[in-house]
């Protein structure tokens, strides 16, 4: 009995992640999945988008996820959101001289450098770097 209650509480947690994963509008990527999201010859963005640079252990990309969540869903079609876990892709992090986390890097196809954002900052601060990248 107890081992048939633990196989169903198993089940339903996977169902529950399962369905967690499918509404969130950010998507979690790696680095070869984030060099897919480039034109090699020029460099720029292929849409414009948010890359989040984060990590589980901390504290202020906890606190930022829900905020980028919520405004993937209002740029849903015209902002891609990603988030990369700098724990998981150690070798991006160091390319890419992540010293502090959350670090958020704003795209745009017609801009070489990203706007870019270091740690935790309000949502409206977040919005106006979007809507930087869509001019």
């Amino acid at each position: 009995m107890k081992k048939a209650l633990l196989i169903i509480v198993a089940m339903l947690a996977m169902c529950t992640v399962a369905s967690a994963q499918s509404t969130a509008k950010v998507k979690v990527i790696n680095q070869q999945e984030m060099m897919s999201l480039f034109d090699m010859n020029s460099g720029l963005a292929l849409k414009p988008m948010v890359i989040d640079f984060n990590a589980t252990w901390c504290g202020p990309c906890r606190k930022l996820a829900p905020v980028l969540e919520e405004l993937a869903a209002e740029y849903e079609g015209r902002v891609d959101f990603y988030s990369i876990d700098v724990d998981q892709n150690k070798e991006l992090a160091k390319a890419l001289e992540i010293q502090s986390i959350p670090y958020v890097l704003f795209f745009s196809p017609s801009k070489e450098d990203p706007e870019e954002m270091i740690g935790f900052d309000t949502k409206e601060e977040v919005v106006l770097n979007i809507e930087k990248i869509l001019q």
